[in-house]
């Protein structure tokens, strides 16, 4: 690219990320309450909230990732799209409400409403603290190859950059300036969506079967873009229906979706927010099916080296063609609006991922490694308190010290990987780990803290070792000993099973008291009417 378009993207990028940091510090002054930082004083609309939970959603991994994973692989490439609106209705039906309810800032503060088991606050920690990773690789690996590409920056220079923002993010403005980062993230995002799908089918004379036939013709992988079996036709249909599965059901094990329920005043807004999210997710999904036929056909399979060997540029090269091409104005600008608003959707993501990540640490570990309890005497052991206040401050510093973390093992890995495995990944380690779980706690009166924690590590650890053991992370001699690439119908079953069977031994070794049934009744109360659930607060 010549040095104009480099310009030219860098100056974009500085504007969208210069508004969403006035937006951040604008948000800090509310956000120093520990209520303000967790929970964004519990003030988010639904369609706010709604915006927000998309914002989590339409990131790297669906535009970028989801892009070349469709321009390479077709049909196959779209699973994931699909099952990510259908992911929606367990968190609706199971989880949205009833976690406003019974929850104040973690999931851990759901699984422990009954039993106050600090072990298993250490073990919802471990568990989130590996999904955030995943997450955070991701959307890393993104900035970096997305400013690498665009503007010239080297890759170390663009994760380090990306990294530090969503840093300040959270240390200055913590859940309200993430929220309202990601509303005007998928406002701008959704409305550029629309533009760049409208310009694909004005290219095909808004012809649906000429695109396709088009794409067929010139994508990399020929014809068999239009058919199924280009990544699971290898491996029969147990690998694509535990692929749809992971994402179908990891959305309801997600700590950084999860807690956004906590955001808003009551559980009804919880409930309308996801058709909000619905609505959007849908909308923008549909136009990236049409962005990754649309590069096939477009770019053709000899633009294979523009988009790289993992697909992840895929989406910029397109729009740089429909602007008017390389080195034309038009397809600078167009490929600098899209890699500014990319750059501030990657920022936006990793921030929610990172205040979740310090909001579990703060109020999951650190009392733990102080010996100390919450104010609130939930998971007491110890004797000093620790205030609400002090864990806020706890999780800004918390949120420093992952982000660290996280630009250095993105680092290690380098740019290769197609994102959307990352994301993958994630989704299996939350649907394994955290689901069983948290559908048990709130629907199962023999459910004890022993099982949620067994239940939670085993799905944890199932979940890194099967990994280990697939195609894209085997570095072993010889093909991968499973040839599923997201085995999460090995490890969710292991996790349940684990569930019950510890719930039931420690059963057996001390029977249920009087206190632990008026417990469970109380939880129940409070998840279904909303009695005793944590209130909004008056700004």
């Amino acid at each position: 690219m010549n040095g104009s378009t480099d310009y030219l993207a860098i100056a974009v990028c500085v504007a969208v990320i210069s508004l969403t940091l006035w937006v951040t510090f604008a948000a800090a002054r509310r956000s120093r309450s520990a209520d303000g930082f967790f929970a964004a004083g519990r003030s988010i609309t639904s369609w706010q909230n709604g915006f927000a939970i998309s914002g989590e959603f339409i990131s790297a991994g669906s535009f970028l990732g989801t892009t070349g994973l469709i321009f390479y692989k077709g049909v196959d490439g779209t699973v994931i799209l699909f099952t990510s609106v259908i992911s929606f209705l367990p968190v609706l039906f199971l989880l949205a409400e009833k976690m406003r309810n019974v929850g104040k800032y973690t999931i851990a503060d759901v699984l422990v409403f009954r039993t106050g088991a600090r072990r298993v606050r250490v073990a919802v920690a471990l568990s989130t603290v590996a999904t955030c990773t995943f997450v955070l690789l991701a959307q890393l690996v993104a900035a970096g190859t997305l400013l690498e590409s665009v503007a010239g920056i080297p890759f170390w220079v663009s994760v380090l950059v990306a990294g530090s923002l969503m840093a300040v993010y959270v240390f200055v403005g913590g859940m309200l300036a993430t929220t309202w980062v990601q509303v005007i993230k998928s406002s701008i995002l959704a409305v550029l969506a629309i533009i760049i799908g409208l310009g694909v089918l004005a290219k095909f004379g808004f012809s649906l079967p000429i695109l396709l036939d088009a794409a067929a013709a010139h994508a990399p992988a020929g014809a068999a873009i239009l058919t199924p079996g280009q990544i699971f036709g290898h491996t029969g249909p147990v690998n694509l229906i535990s692929y749809a599965l992971t994402f179908a059901l990891g959305t309801a094990g997600m700590a950084h979706i999860l807690i956004r329920f906590f955001t808003v005043p009551e559980a009804s807004t919880a409930r309308r927010s996801l058709g909000w999210t619905v609505a959007l997710c849908s909308m923008f999904y549909l136009i990236v099916i049409l962005m990754g036929f649309g590069a096939a056909a477009v770019l053709g399979g000899h633009a294979a080296d523009r988009v790289g060997a993992s697909g992840n540029l895929a989406a910029p090269a397109l729009v740089t063609e429909l602007g008017g091409g390389v080195g034309t104005i038009g397809g600078s600008l167009a490929l600098a609006l899209v890699s500014a608003v990319a750059f501030a959707s990657i920022i936006a993501v990793v921030a929610g991922v990172v205040i979740s990540a310090a909001g579990t640490f703060a109020r999951d570990v650190w009392p733990t490694l102080s010996r100390s309890r919450h104010a609130s005497g939930v998971g007491a052991e110890g004797s000093r308190l620790v205030d609400d206040q002090t864990q806020a401050l706890v999780a800004r510093y918390g949120a420093v010290a992952f982000s660290i973390l996280a630009i250095g093992l993105t680092m290690l890995i380098g740019d290769d990987t197609n994102i959307t495995y990352f994301m993958g990944m994630a989704f299996m380690v939350a649907a394994s780990a955290h689901l069983p779980a948290l559908v048990l706690s709130l629907n199962w009166r023999g459910f004890t803290a022993s099982g949620a924690m067994w239940g939670i590590l085993v799905g944890l650890v199932s979940t890194v070792v099967s990994l280990a053991f697939t195609p894209a992370l085997w570095l072993g001699e010889g093909p991968a000993p499973l040839t599923i690439q997201l085995p999460v119908v090995i490890t969710l079953p292991l996790s349940l099973v684990a569930c019950v069977v510890a719930s039931i031994m420690s059963e057996r070794r001390g029977p249920r008291t009087l206190l632990d049934d008026e417990k469970f009744a109380e939880m129940i109360v409070r998840a279904e009417t909303g009695l005793g659930a944590e209130a909004a607060t008056v700004h």
